[in-house]
């Protein structure tokens, strides 16, 4: 499920977008998985006096939302909705860009301005049921995703659902299928499945401050603790058990299909366990473990 913006869906002026070269530039970047390039790139633009700046705004978020950077992309949607306040696409990111901090309250409202409008995009759909799922009101948000689906059937679609115990068997066959000289290493790490992350593994505790911006609400998994080449280092008896964290509903909305979701459980649990070992992303694929 790709829950980012998909191109520029352009706010209302009085420049025809779609027609400017430098937007269309950006955007072959962006399609391109470029963000940085594209970023860079507006910035130049805009410097220069080039382009409509409130188009390329737009794509300055959906960039930064690319880059994990939901801050930024934040602040560039609301650039746009000074100019545009009824601006679909800039309502629905951000929603999406609040939600990435764990600002729910703030996201809801942003979303709920979204759905509202009467050209309201089938992403504000989606947005919302992130937002329910985080509640714990999982129907609903169900009913949101197959909205969503339905509107835009070449984006998304209905998330494959597993019972928890047929989610745990197919993690226990992906750890099996290990390469053999990684496999004792599940005897250190233990794997704990949730639906969703907890906003204590971004906030480090019940505080207010995100400390740790690379754990998003929608990701897949993740490793916390102390990577095995820096355990040496550091006093055991300091240190908090170290686990590998599996994230179930992300996990469903991001496959395809259920053959989709079996190599989605298996990647990511490979990854965490490459992160565990202190390997490098391109360590990971050289190893095999991507």
């Amino acid at each position: 499920m790709d829950l980012e913006p998909e191109g520029i869906v352009p706010p209302d002026t009085d420049q025809q977008a779609g027609r400017d070269p430098v937007a269309l530039a950006v955007e072959a970047l962006l399609d391109e998985d470029r963000p940085e390039e594209a970023l860079a790139a507006i910035e130049a633009a805009l410097a220069e006096g080039r382009g409509n700046a409130i188009d390329l705004e737009f794509l300055a978020g959906d960039a930064c939302l690319g880059m994990g950077r939901a801050r930024d992309a934040e602040e560039r949607f609301r650039r746009v909705l000074e100019q545009d306040p009824d601006c679909p696409s800039s309502r629905c990111w951000l929603a999406m860009a609040l939600f990435l901090q764990w600002r729910f309250d703030e996201a809801e409202v942003a979303c709920r301005a979204a759905r509202a409008l009467p050209d309201a995009i089938p992403d504000s759909h989606v947005v919302e049921g992130l937002l329910l799922e985080h509640r714990g009101q999982f129907e609903a948000a169900d009913a949101c995703f197959e909205l969503g689906a339905a509107l835009a059937p070449e984006k998304y679609q209905k998330p494959t659902r597993l019972s928890r115990a047929a989610f745990d068997r197919e993690v226990r066959q992906a750890a099996r299928k290990l390469p053999r000289q990684f496999r004792q290493y599940f005897e250190r790490v233990p794997v704990s499945v949730h639906d969703l992350p907890h906003r204590e593994l971004a906030f480090d505790g019940a505080g207010d401050e995100l400390v740790h911006e690379h754990v998003a609400p929608d990701i897949l998994g993740l490793f916390d603790g102390v990577p095995l080449p820096e355990t040496a280092e550091l006093d055991v008896a300091q240190l908090r058990p170290n686990t590998i964290y599996l994230f179930q509903r992300n996990l469903e909305r991001a496959a395809r299909d259920p053959e989709d979701l079996i190599e989605q459980i298996r990647i990511t649990l490979w990854h965490e366990l490459g992160h565990y070992l202190g390997f490098e992303e391109e360590d990971m694929d050289d190893l095999g473990l991507a």
